[in-house]
């Protein structure tokens, strides 16, 4: 299934020339990446369980901007969701984890920390609609007209 699943994934970015496109090509690379973390022994039930929910979330096809409707435009919230949850098990467990893994041009620190800053080029500020789908946040209202702060969920 990964292998066919990445080997399609590819081709689909591989096409697009439209806007945002540096970081659409970055989907398979990504993917490639969370398949790969997922079998590393060295992640902990944490990072395992940070691990699955991006790659639920990026083979979902009904997520924040779906692929069945914008074309491959669509991964870039699925990049994302997979740079969140790089740049949290690089933290956790250290960057040489990730870069083990990761097949990309540059390192995936920089790569990471690029698109999170761009979060809200990216998609318009709704990385943390993103991240909560993904079930990576959890929002608790402070009032029935505000949404609170946000806090990250305790995964397991």
């Amino acid at each position: 299934m990964r292998s066919a699943y990445l080997q399609g994934l590819t081709e689909q970015v591989a096409k697009y020339a439209g806007t945002l496109r540096d970081v659409v090509v970055l989907a398979p690379v990504y993917g490639m990446l969370m398949f790969t973390l997922m079998k590393d022994p060295r992640l902990g039930r944490q990072q395992r369980l940070l691990v699955d929910a991006a790659i639920a979330y990026l083979v979902s096809p009904d997520d924040v901007i779906p692929e069945d409707e914008v074309g491959p435009y669509g991964s870039l919230d699925d990049v994302f969701c997979c740079a969140y949850v790089a740049h949290r098990i690089g933290e956790e467990l250290g960057w040489d984890v990730v870069e083990e893994h990761w097949t990309g041009e540059r390192s995936a620190l920089e790569v990471s920390n690029h698109l999170l800053a761009r979060e809200r080029e990216l998609l318009g500020g709704a990385g943390d609609d993103v991240l909560e789908f993904a079930g990576l946040l959890d929002r608790r209202p402070d009032s029935d007209t505000e949404r609170g702060p946000l806090r990250l969920t305790p995964v397991g």
